[in-house]
């Protein structure tokens, strides 16, 4: 399948992408939005280096009440969740798909997390919104194909009640594959310094 679509963001909304920031650095250190979106697979594995950096900050009650609540989970689900000790006042978990050479509709799946992300947060009343760069990491996804994705499901969702929503990645390629594609779309936001240089969390 290719990495190349005509034209994923409706016209309606273009003037919007302003509202895109781009940042490489630490999601944990986000501090200045009112949710972070933080992911986890089908699997319920918790052992991966941003979770963990994520309990770390926020408290093991994150943890527990993790485990309490998430019952069967479908890729592209979201769960709302008290942010406990992680300094933001919301916490957006969202289910995300495995990379299976996407013969198992996983494209699908990683834009319906943006998605449904952008919706809670709208129907939460939420302005600033922190992404991590979903699938990237320990799900093994393509990084381009991941930032196209995930700039689609951000755009589809995006309107004038989001003052800003911040796309944070951890390693020089995602900001990248992410810088590229928006450039692409018309962006035209200079994205500041890399705040943590040396953060080597995966998401």
């Amino acid at each position: 399948m290719s990495d190349v679509i005509a034209d994923p963001y409706p016209r309606s909304n273009r003037h919007l992408i302003s509202r895109i920031r781009l940042i490489e650095g630490d999601l944990t250190a986000q501090r200045d939005v009112d949710a972070i979106v933080a992911s986890v697979p089908v699997t319920l594995d918790m052992g991966r280096s941003l979770n963990q950096a994520i309990i770390k900050a926020a408290g093991p009650e994150l943890d527990e009440f993790l485990l309490e609540h998430l019952f069967k989970p479908r890729a592209g689900d979201v769960l709302p969740v008290p942010s406990f000790g992680l300094g933001v006042q919301h916490l957006l978990y969202v289910v995300t798909p495995e990379w299976r050479a996407g013969i198992e509709h996983e494209d699908r799946d990683l834009v319906r997390c943006y998605r449904g992300a952008m919706q809670m947060a709208r129907h939460m009343g939420l302005k600033r919104i922190a992404f991590p760069a979903l699938g990237t990491g320990a799900h093994k996804y393509p990084v381009k194909r991941a930032a196209r994705l995930g700039l689609q499901g951000i755009m589809d969702r995006l309107d004038a009640g989001f003052h800003e929503v911040r796309i944070v990645c951890n390693r020089a390629e995602t900001y990248d594959a992410f810088h590229e594609w928006l450039v692409h779309y018309g962006w035209e936001g200079n994205a500041p310094p890399s705040q943590a240089a040396s953060f080597k969390n995966s998401e």
